[in-house]
């Protein structure tokens, strides 16, 4: 029976098997999947610099090397080979923001399950797959490789992490996690790897949108935002509210606090797509309320 609160590894695994209908990454235009009027592919594979040779009628003039046509008056090109695999890194917010749910899941439940499909394709397309999971305390880091051992690895951490927060006493701002967690990402990779962050974001700084920015100059930068429907609190009534054992009575809050909580969200929302338009970063919106490959073919029904 699926756990809808913690997951285990063996929740996770199942990916393996489902992966092959659907794709993290989107093959077509991510104007026909996202919200956002761009256009834009993902980068693909990076290019391999290869030699300096002849300008031929044709060939993409942003691809000349001005250097060497200066010193031999005659205009060449650069040539590149496709490399044979791209790194990706899967960064998994496994915080106590994320111990939250008012529909069927929890939200880290939601993004372990990401992570575990994003994953198991990485490694299916003959790409290195690496990641880091934070929490409120701790940063477990996995550099990219090519085996379903690495795989294995990356999602036990998830699996660790996401059952301790079962045993959270209280939740705790972890915005100085997260920023910290982007800083060691953008002082390891280079260029062209595929950084895929799964969050609610509630805890992104203005630092952190800054480096994510920063990242997605030279990388594809995928953001999957969890969401829940008591992010906006405009038109909940008084409920009840239980963790199984004890239980609170939620009384409709103040026009004031709804107002707040509103704009929060909606700014929130607003430097999302202001990544997602000027940097072309694909930005899945993902929920609580349906399991994740019900989601998936949603988000992917066109292909």
């Amino acid at each position: 029976m699926e756990n809808y609160t913690a997951i285990t590894l063996r929740d996770l695994l199942k990916w393996e098997h489902l992966v092959l209908g659907t794709d993290i990454i989107p093959k077509q235009r991510v104007s026909s999947l996202l919200v956002g009027k761009h256009a834009s592919m993902m980068r693909g594979r990076g290019l391999d610099f290869e030699e300096v040779r002849n300008y031929v009628a044709g060939d993409d003039i942003r691809n000349i090397d001005w250097k060497v046509t200066a010193r031999t008056r005659r205009t060449h090109t650069k040539v590149f080979n496709e490399e044979k695999e791209r790194p990706a890194l899967i960064v998994v917010d496994q915080s106590s923001y994320m111990l939250m749910g008012s529909q069927l899941y929890l939200k880290s439940v939601i993004a372990a399950h990401t992570a575990a499909l994003a994953a198991f394709r990485t490694i299916k397309k003959g790409d290195r797959c690496g990641g880091i999971v934070f929490n409120d305390h701790q940063i477990d880091w996995f550099a990219p490789r090519r085996s379903r051992q690495a795989v294995l690895q990356l999602l036990k951490a998830v699996s660790n992490q996401n059952n301790e927060l079962l045993e959270r006493q209280q939740v705790t701002d972890n915005s100085e996690q997260l920023e910290k967690t982007l800083k060691r990402i953008a002082n390891y990779v280079t260029h062209d790897y595929i950084i895929t962050l799964i969050s609610d974001f509630s805890q992104c700084s203005p630092a952190s949108f800054r480096i994510i920015k920063q990242l997605s100059v030279h990388n594809d930068v995928i953001l999957v935002h969890i969401e829940d429907q008591l992010d906006v609190l405009t038109n909940i009534s008084d409920m009840l509210i239980t963790d199984g054992d004890k239980q609170l009575f939620w009384r409709k809050l103040k026009p004031e606090t709804i107002q707040r909580e509103k704009a929060e969200e909606q700014a929130l929302k607003e430097k999302l797509k202001q990544i997602q338009r000027r940097y072309k970063t694909p930005v899945l919106y993902l929920n609580t309320a349906q399991p994740l490959e019900e989601q998936m073919r949603d988000i992917f029904k066109s292909k």
